[in-house]
């Protein structure tokens, strides 16, 4: 038998609007999710449904203010942030959702219900820097994640294989 894989998704993340046309839009979980069923995998999986990452995980790595900022743009029905990042009104809780997904899903290996876990969230984290939002990314849920870890003493390295640089895992 396979390895269990814990696999985290959130309905939430479907709520994360970044406008007609973006490329990272909600039918990209779909098609992960698809490709699931495509493979044959959902048998080996254990579902995770993220709970949101609290604001003293994300001040591991985002500063105070730009996480109220980012809270209070959203709330106000967001926009566009630069010329490829877009929030609306759901990213924030999606930003977080996405951030807890990481935080879930490690503390589940580490109880042995799993031996590998994938994370398929939105809005996507590797770009946005310890004070910017940029490339898509909102907060970095990679980096929350790792320093999660890190804090807990664990040794931590990010392998990023997007097609470009991930600069906010620098």
């Amino acid at each position: 038998m396979a390895a269990p894989l814990l696999y985290a998704i959130h309905t939430r993340f479907f709520d994360h609007d970044t406008g007609y046309g973006h490329p990272e839009r909600p039918a990209r979980l779909r098609a992960v999710d698809d490709g699931i069923d495509a493979a044959g995998l959902r048998a080996a999986i254990v579902p995770v449904v993220p709970t949101p990452a609290d604001l003293d995980a994300l001040a591991r790595v985002h500063p105070p203010l730009y996480l109220r900022a980012m809270e209070e743009f959203c709330a106000k029905g967001g926009g566009y942030i630069d010329g490829d990042t877009h929030a609306g009104a759901a990213s924030w809780e999606a930003a977080r959702l996405a951030a807890g997904a990481g935080l879930d899903v490690v503390r589940r290996l580490e109880s042995g219900e799993g031996r590998v876990g994938f994370c398929a969230v939105r809005p996507p984290g590797h770009h946005a820097t310890v004070d910017r939002a940029m490339g898509f990314c909102l907060i970095n849920n990679v980096a929350v994640t790792a320093a999660d870890l890190a804090a807990r003493g664990e040794r931590v390295a990010i392998v990023d294989y997007d097609a470009h640089h991930g600069n906010g895992t620098q």
